[in-house]
């Protein structure tokens, strides 16, 4: 009582949901995982908003080094909650990085502006 039934997930051998070990497979933690959720919670029958992707951004300077972002998206919302704004879901439940850390880091960059669009 008060439990979900185990589920079990049938993943055929050599593919995309399970890779041989010598696989290219560099999104796989990224995009594939969160397909991968998105496609559970609707064979599940689970309202919830996602991104479908976690929308990564690189950007590279010479002598200044590498900035890799997985942009924050958010959770669905429930009966009683709006749901997470701003955050990975599904993955890491991180924040996106503060515009004062980033500016700070790649003095270059400056950010016009940084918000959460309204409604969305």
């Amino acid at each position: 009582e008060g439990c979900l039934r185990n589920v079990s997930l049938v993943l055929p051998e050599r593919s995309v949901v399970n890779p041989d070990a010598d696989a290219a497979v560099v999104g796989g933690n990224v995009e594939t995982s969160q397909r991968i959720v998105d496609v559970l919670l609707s064979a599940l029958g689970v309202a919830a908003a996602s991104q479908g992707t976690m929308n990564n951004l690189v950007l590279a300077w010479p002598g200044a080094g590498q900035y890799y972002e997985t942009i924050g998206g958010g959770s669905g919302a429930t009966a009683t909650s709006p749901g997470a704004s701003g955050v990975q879901v599904h993955m890491t439940n991180t924040r996106i990085t503060d515009p004062e850390v980033l500016e700070q880091r790649f003095p270059g960059v400056r950010l016009n502006r940084f918000a959460i669009r309204r409604d969305s």
